[in-house]
């Protein structure tokens, strides 16, 4: 398979970019470009997955718009999908060899300072003004993503589990010690003896400690197989307290249902997915003050400022992602 260089465009009817209000929400113009960029992106990553027997699977406020709107939830800027964690170790093993030119994996491994435990998939680290970006990307010159959640196991016993969130939270305490790791130097060094004792690993000067302590936090959580669990999770939110703990029976398959003008794979038992996340998931709450939305205003300013210094260049700038 030859990914590099080749470009997936989706169709959208012309009228598709015009504002519009959903659910009493207004969604602008540049929304919907910002949209089209980011299931282009899905395409991409949708493309990767079919060719090397990779899973998917809608998730979080993706997975929310797909039951609920059969497209965004109109107060949404991005998209996310979940993989369990065999297919997310798959897919970012591939990743980085196969997206096209421009695209971009994100991720611990690749930035030091990404300070998430998922991947990201950008179409772009810069704002793009050229004629072909554009076209490719339906007049949206930001850059934007898609993020991809690993779906961790929880182990049946529940001693494992306990010893593994224990061992998530002293890796994650120590990582947040290492910048002040002057002042704090003796409690650094009795929790990184802790951690080598418990864990049997051995830290090493060929790397910043920071970066091997989220290394192993990762291992941490992708600790248990299907076969030691009935339950599934994301695993920094169990660790930080949330009793998140769908069914694995819910991602044994997946089904298809209409996004927007695309369809995309969702978890067979999203019901008891989304109600887990969600609770009445069939209520709309405008939830968009949760976040900064929408995510592209930082960029937006970057270009008028760009834009008013130099014109219509069409020049590529770099920007911080």
């Amino acid at each position: 398979m030859k990914t590099k260089g080749q470009v997936s465009m989706l169709n959208f009817p012309e009228n598709y970019f015009q504002g519009e209000y959903r659910e009493g929400f207004y969604i602008a113009p540049m929304m919907k470009r910002v949209w089209a960029a980011e299931m282009e992106t899905l395409a991409v990553i949708s493309a990767i997955c079919k060719n090397y027997g990779i899973r998917y699977f809608a998730d979080w406020g993706t997975m929310l718009g797909a039951v609920r709107h059969k497209g965004f939830v109109p107060w949404d800027d991005d998209m996310d999908i979940g993989m369990l964690r065999e297919d997310y170790r798959k897919f970012i093993q591939v990743a980085g060899k196969v997206l096209p030119e421009g695209y971009k994996l994100i991720n611990l491994h690749t930035e030091k300072t990404f300070g998430s435990y998922l991947s990201r998939v950008v179409n772009t680290d810069k704002i793009r003004l050229d004629a072909e970006h554009l076209e490719k990307f339906h007049g949206c010159p930001y850059a934007v993503g898609v993020d991809i959640f690993p779906i961790d196991y929880i182990p049946r016993n529940k001693e494992d589990e306990e010893l593994q969130k224990q061992l998530i939270l002293i890796t994650l305490s120590a990582a947040q010690l290492v910048p002040q790791a002057e002042q704090n130097r003796k409690e650094l060094d009795e929790m990184l003896e802790q951690i080598q004792e418990l864990c049997n690993v051995e830290f090493t000067d060929r790397k910043p400690l920071d970066q091997q302590l989220r290394e192993l936090t990762e291992q941490l959580c992708s600790l248990y197989t299907a076969e030691d669990a009935d339950c599934v999770t994301s695993i920094m939110d169990l660790v930080n307290g949330w009793e998140y703990r769908p069914s694995k029976e819910c991602y044994a398959q997946s089904i298809l249902m209409p996004f927007e003008t695309i369809q995309v794979p969702v978890p067979v038992g999203y019901d008891e997915v989304l109600k887990v996340k969600y609770g009445d998931y069939m209520i709309p709450v405008n939830q968009s003050g949760g976040h900064d939305y929408p995510f592209y205003e930082g960029q937006e300013q970057q270009l008028k400022e760009y834009l008013k210094e130099h014109g219509m260049s069409g020049k590529p700038f770099e920007i911080d992602c």
